[in-house]
């Protein structure tokens, strides 16, 4: 049964982010959703901006993705699903900067 939980939770999260990255706010900027980077499957990638999104990143995950040159926004699923607006804000001053 907790599997399952997780599962559920995970997807919440995942759908959450993408109705987040589908506001209006973000639609000049280009995203690739589930986008490879070496090893690993990253939430969504903002190619142009090298930017990746990622919801409550490992250490060793954002380790990688800062040596290969991307800039990483940690997103916490909290924050997201509590404050969306707010993460909306500080994902668009990413990548105005």
């Amino acid at each position: 049964m907790p599997k399952m939980i997780a599962k559920d939770r995970i997807a919440r999260e995942s759908h959450a982010l993408a109705e987040l990255l589908a506001a209006r706010e973000l639609r000049e900027f280009p995203v690739t959703r589930q986008c490879e980077i070496g090893p690993f499957v990253v939430e969504c990638l903002f190619a142009e901006h090298a930017l990746v999104v990622e919801l409550a990143p490992s250490g060793a995950r954002q380790k990688f993705l800062t040596a290969m040159g991307y800039q990483v926004l940690a997103v916490d699923p909290r924050e997201l699903t509590r404050h969306p607006r707010r993460t909306l804000m500080r994902l668009r001053a990413a990548l105005t900067r």
